[in-house]
């Protein structure tokens, strides 16, 4: 049995925010939608951008499957676990990544990863 709020019983605001994810919706446990539904709290806050590329990251989210979504999981473990110096250069690095074109980012997609 799901744990947690029913979408039903959501704000019709965060069901909009949180679309994406109402068919996962009776999957998710507990701590998860308690997650989630902070987020969409946090939303109405955001600037314009933010809540574009929170939307889009959202999508990105319900469109994983389940293991892609534990390794996902582990990535940030992990990078939580960094020390706050490599954090930073890791972060650095994919400011400079996200600045790039999506031309450039598809170009650096199709190379062969650097030694």
């Amino acid at each position: 049995m799901a744990e947690g709020p029913e979408w039903a019983s959501l704000a019709p605001e965060h069901q909009r925010i949180l679309a994406p994810l109402a068919e996962d919706w009776p999957n998710i446990d507990l701590e998860r939608k308690t997650k989630w539904i902070a987020i969409a709290k946090r939303y109405p806050s955001m600037n314009p951008g933010q809540q574009s590329r929170l939307q889009a990251r959202i999508k990105q989210w319900a469109s994983l499957s389940l293991s892609e979504r534990a390794r996902v999981r582990e990535q940030y473990k992990k990078l939580k676990e960094l020390q706050p110096e490599k954090r930073k250069e890791i972060q650095q690095k994919w400011q400079e990544y996200d600045s790039l074109t999506e031309e450039e980012k598809e170009d650096l997609r199709q190379s062969p990863p650097k030694k």
